[in-house]
């Protein structure tokens, strides 16, 4: 028994050994021709492995383990450590994934990508429903390119701050039931997630008219691009 407390502790110190002289590798190792230390990057990762380094061997020094059990605890925190890096080095990736899914069980809401591109899938309807807000009112808007311009209901666009009493119906549009006349407004501004749109020309329909406020042309020229691939909407402003 005397002799596995011993070989435990003997192990446990050559571990410490290992560990410092990878520490000590890490601090030193010396810059590329031309290149710069960047310790901003090193100094957190490095304080996160002392502190994992602390708690592992700490424990092992309050109470040495037989060596069976000492390999084992070894064998799992180098299995954690790994998963960690692995998760590090695929972050872009599963950063994706991640924001994929999300645009997958909320169809309508509105995901953006690291590059900005915003992703909208489609719901069971088989339309594009867009939420987004026009002046900071909410307003779920339908994708349409046969709209010649973004269309507000009258109900969304008294909640966007228009005096719809007041506005003039007198441009004629040719809709899915025939002819019909809008207004047309100025929307201060028209955000989708992280994408914000400024000084746009909208319609608004009278009341009754329109049962979903439509995003049209107009908005859409104002976007670098915009595509349909499968069942999302891809919006890069």
């Amino acid at each position: 028994m005397f002799r596995g407390k011993l070989a435990g502790t003997l192990v446990v110190a050559l571990l410490i050994v290992v560990m410092l002289g990878a520490l000590i590798a890490f601090f030193s190792s010396a810059p590329a021709p031309g290149g710069t230390i960047d310790l901003s990057d090193k100094g957190p990762r490095m304080v996160a492995l002392i502190a994992l380094l602390v708690v592992f061997l700490g424990s092992l020094l309050a109470a040495p383990p037989s060596i069976p059990t000492l390999l084992r605890s070894v064998v799992i925190w180098c299995s954690l450590a790994l998963l960690l890096v692995a998760g590090y080095s695929y972050r872009s990736e599963l950063e994706t994934v991640g924001r994929r899914m999300l645009a997958t069980l909320m169809p309508g809401l509105a995901v953006s990508d690291a590059g900005g591109t915003i992703t909208v899938v489609r719901d069971r309807s088989r339309h594009y429903r867009i939420q987004a807000q026009v002046n900071g009112a909410p307003v779920t808007f339908m994708f349409d390119t046969g709209a010649s311009a973004l269309t507000l209901t009258h109900a969304d666009a008294q909640a966007a701050g228009f005096d719809t009493a007041r506005l003039s119906y007198t441009v004629p549009v040719s809709t899915a039931n025939g002819m019909a006349q809008v207004a047309v407004v100025r929307i201060d501004s028209l955000s989708i997630g992280t994408l914000t749109l400024t000084d746009l020309r909208a319609y608004v329909a009278r009341d009754g008219a329109l049962e979903t406020s439509l995003f049209g042309m107009s908005a859409l020229d104002r976007l670098k691009s915009w595509r349909v691939e499968g069942d999302r909407l891809l919006l890069e402003p």
